[in-house]
């Protein structure tokens, strides 16, 4: 995904650590989620990763994944709220996020998902609707550790419905594969904008745009376009970060001149929450 000008900062998301795959055996191991949430959860995992640990139990649902090129990371959590029924036991369970997302296809909207663990299979029952299927687990501890989040110094923050800043994201891959952020302290815009060889494009979302805007002071940050959006990165067979993320979502975005970016939202009615991070592209000085 480098460019000529331009090369992806090696090992943005690092320091991993192994994850605690103990699991509280006692009591019901059963959760009840609804189709729609869980969907969620899936979609945007399958935007950086093939398989994942789940966290599932009376605290809710927890999952972080990295891709493989630690380029992108996503974190999410879904509060007991979010769920029918939690049980009052908890299990770790590596799952293979495609043949999930085909074995709950059925179900849509608010239709309940019940998911069962079988300490003694590594499995997981799912039912729904009509269906119902013993899907496999994978043993997490032949899996990737789950990464450590950085804390980053980020003073250029907004808030936008995430459908603006996705359409002025799919504008600036009109002309190239990398697209800039530029915040400006004295006007409080900010303009996405997108420089290819011949062409330049720029989206300008000033105050009535942004429903929250805080500069500390100007600021240039690029990122892959393929990584946000979509298309065609090398060696990246994952959709873009933003994919998932439905029009008239707020979506809150953080950055710094050749630091990582983090973008965060909510879904399940504010019982759930995704954590994104994107590491820069630094332009060749």
């Amino acid at each position: 995904m480098a460019a000529a000008d331009a090369e992806e900062t090696e090992g943005a998301v690092e320091g991993e650590q192994t994850p605690d795959v103990e699991s509280d055996q006692a009591g019901n191991l059963s959760v009840v989620i609804r189709s729609e949430v869980l969907q969620q959860v899936v979609d945007q995992l399958l935007t950086v990763v093939d398989e994942a640990i789940f966290r599932l139990g009376y605290d809710g649902l927890s999952v972080m994944a990295v891709d493989p090129a630690n380029v992108a990371m996503v974190e999410i959590e879904v509060e007991p709220g979010a769920f029918e029924s939690v049980g009052d036991g908890m299990f770790p369970i590596g799952l293979n996020l495609q043949r999930l997302d085909d074995y709950i296809d059925g179900a849509s909207g608010a239709d309940p998902i019940t998911l069962t663990f079988q300490p003694e299979t590594l499995s997981v029952e799912i039912e729904h609707t009509n269906v119902e299927v013993e899907m496999a687990g994978i043993n997490t501890d032949m899996m990737r550790d789950e990464p450590d989040i950085p804390d980053l110094d980020l003073d250029s923050e907004f808030t936008a419905d995430a459908g603006v800043v996705t359409e002025a994201i799919e504008n600036s891959a009109l002309v190239s594969d990398h697209v800039e952020l530029e915040s400006a302290v004295d006007d409080g815009k900010l303009v996405i904008c997108g420089h290819g060889d011949t062409d330049d494009i720029k989206t300008v979302l000033g105050p009535e745009k942004m429903s929250e805007a805080n500069f500390a002071s100007d600021a240039v940050a690029m990122y892959s376009v393929p990584y946000l959006t979509g298309g065609s990165t090398q060696g990246s067979k994952y959709s873009g970060l933003l994919k998932p993320v439905s029009s008239g979502t707020d979506l809150r975005v953080r950055f710094a001149e050749d630091t990582p970016m983090k973008m965060d939202y909510e879904f399940a009615d504010g019982f759930g929450s995704v954590r994104m991070m994107l590491a820069p592209r630094i332009q060749s000085r």
